[in-house]
């Protein structure tokens, strides 16, 4: 009985991707989440580009996304083009793809590090939808500003404790398709660290 079901919220879904084909790959209840709440005053950075990149972009004053595949990259480059609140940049990954990531490193690799660019307690929006996920969050955290939201995709590949957020931090909104559920946390404005 479940495969029935399945297939068809599988179709529904790919129907509604191809009505919708400027929006993120994430849950639609995310999309219209994000929709509310990013403003054009706002700062993000995105792990994982790609149709989202455009979207975010059009939504926030200023966006940095990291693609560590070269074709994504080329890809979101040309989506982008004429978008000056916007840079897609290009890090490759500093472990083998097939290797299994881990929240901390030492060295960080560079597709992580990029966060060190920012100021703490400076971004109102993080996606973290790429590689090195785990150490990206851990990386992240103390950039998001009081009030700044933190998107992860895919969390249901683990146990939400996992990632890495603070249990401080409320989610503020989870939502799922067939293909992805997506979890945003908000950080608490009364804390001053991670």
């Amino acid at each position: 009985a479940r495969r029935p079901v399945h297939t068809l919220r599988l179709v529904s879904y790919k129907l509604y991707e191809m009505r919708h084909p400027d929006e993120p790959w994430i849950s639609q209840g995310a999309i219209r989440f994000c929709d509310a709440h990013l403003k054009r005053d706002q700062a993000g950075l995105e792990w994982g580009s790609g149709r989202s990149t455009k979207w975010y972009a059009e939504r926030l004053g200023r966006l940095l996304s990291i693609e560590f595949d070269p074709g994504w990259h080329s890809r979101v480059v040309r989506e982008i083009k004429g978008y000056s609140n916007v840079e897609c940049r290009f890090i490759p990954p500093d472990h083998p793809l097939d290797q299994p990531t881990v929240r901390d490193y030492d060295p960080v690799p560079s597709y992580v590090a990029a966060a060190d660019e920012f100021p703490d307690s400076s971004l109102d929006f993080v996606v973290v939808d790429g590689h090195y996920r785990l150490a990206c969050v851990q990386q992240v955290l103390p950039k998001i500003k009081p009030g700044g939201l933190l998107l992860i995709d895919n969390t249901d590949w683990a146990p939400l404790p996992e990632w890495g957020v603070p249990p401080t931090w409320p989610v503020v909104h989870q939502s799922r398709n067939v293909m992805t559920q997506t979890t945003i946390w908000r950080k608490p404005d009364f804390l001053q660290g991670p």
